[in-house]
C-alpha cells in the first residue's frame, strides 16, 4: 500500500523511516511533502528512494492510498480534503484541526461520499479505548499535561513568560479543550484526540504545566464516570530532535498502519 507524507520535519521522518524498514507492514513511502521546508522533503526523499513533492498535487500523483499528516493543523485545514478528494485516506497527526467542528463534519462527510477513512491515531495519549468505552454512560475525563519548558517555548499562551528561569513545575494553563488547543496549537493534540474520542468535548477538562525537572512529556487522564474510575499516567520521550513531540506519537502511527492493513482487529 502506498503512503503519501505531509510534513518532514522530525516526527515525519520517525514515521517515514519505520516504513521504509517495513515496521509499518506492507507499505511503501510513494511521496512526501512539506510546504514550509521543501529542502527537508528533497533529504528525506533522496534518503528513502521516493518522490519529493514541490506541491500537494505533486504528492497526490503519487496515488497513495493513504497520505499521513505529521506537519500542522493548518496543514490539516489545507490539503485534507484535496487529499480525500484525490480517493486517499488521512491519518492526522495534528488532531487538533478538529476542534474546528464544522471542519471536521465537512471532511467526514466528504470522506463517507468517496469511500475513504480519517483515521486519528492514539497519539502520545493512549486509553482512547477506554475513554470511548466509559463516553456510552455518564463520564467525565481531566487530561493534565506536564512538559519540560523548553517544550512550551514559542506557544501564544506563554509569550513573555519566561520558563527558563522555573526552578519547580508551575502550572500555566487550566480550561476547556478548545481554549487548550488555541493556547498550545503544538503542544495538546492529545487533548483533542481525547476529546474526540469522548464524542463530547465538554467532557474532558485540561491543565498543562511546565516543569523544569522532567525529561520527558507526561499525559495523565483521570476519568471517573457510570463504569468506575480509572487513572492513566504516560512518560513519553520525546522525537529526537522536537521536544514538542512525543515519540509515541509517531509510533501510534506505525500501531495504526499495522491495524489497518490486518483483518484481526484488538481494541
Amino acid at each position: 500500500m502506498r503512503i503519501g507524507l505531509i510534513g518532514c520535519g522530525a516526527l515525519g521522518s520517525y514515521i517515514a523511516r519505520d516504513v521504509k524498514r517495513g515496521v509499518a507492514g506492507d507499505y511503501e513511502v510513494a511521496g512526501v511533502f512539506d510546504a514550509p521546508s521543501p529542502d527537508r522533503a528533497t533529504a528525506l526523499a533522496e534518503e528513502l528512494g521516493c518522490r519529493a513533492a514541490g506541491t500537494i498535487g505533486e504528492l497526490l500523483d503519487t496515488r497513495p492510498a493513504i497520505v499521513v499528516e505529521a506537519a500542522r493543523r493548518e496543514a490539516v485545514w489545507e490539503y485534507a480534503e484535496l487529499c480525500v478528494e484525490a480517493g486517499a485516506s488521512l491519518i492526522v497527526l495534528s488532531s487538533g484541526a478538529f476542534a474546528d467542528p464544522e471542519f471536521k463534519r465537512r471532511l467526514t462527510e466528504l470522506a463517507g461520499s468517496r469511500g475513504t477513512r480519517i483515521y486519528v491515531p492514539a497519539g502520545a495519549v493512549g486509553a482512547l479505548d477506554l475513554v470511548q468505552a466509559a463516553s456510552t454512560g455518564e463520564f467525565h475525563v481531566h487530561i493534565a499535561t506536564a512538559k519540560p519548558p523548553a517544550a512550551l517555548v514559542g506557544a501564544p499562551y506563554v509569550k513573555g513568560i519566561d520558563l527558563g528561569g522555573l526552578t519547580g513545575p508551575m502550572t500555566v494553563f487550566k480550561g476547556t479543550v478548545n481554549e487548550g488547543i488555541e493556547a498550545f496549537p503544538q503542544n495538546i493534540n492529545v487533548a483533542v484526540s481525547t476529546a474526540l474520542a469522548a464524542g463530547d468535548p465538554s467532557k474532558v477538562s485540561v491543565s498543562v504545566s511546565a516543569d523544569p525537572s522532567l525529561s520527558v512529556n507526561v499525559h495523565r487522564l483521570d476519568i471517573e464516570g457510570e463504569f468506575g474510575k480509572a487513572t492513566i499516567e504516560i512518560s513519553s520521550k520525546a522525537v529526537p530532535g522536537n521536544p514538542k513531540s512525543s515519540a509515541l506519537g509517531a509510533m501510534s502511527v506505525i500501531a495504526l498502519l499495522r491495524k489497518i492493513a490486518s483483518p484481526f482487529q484488538v481494541g
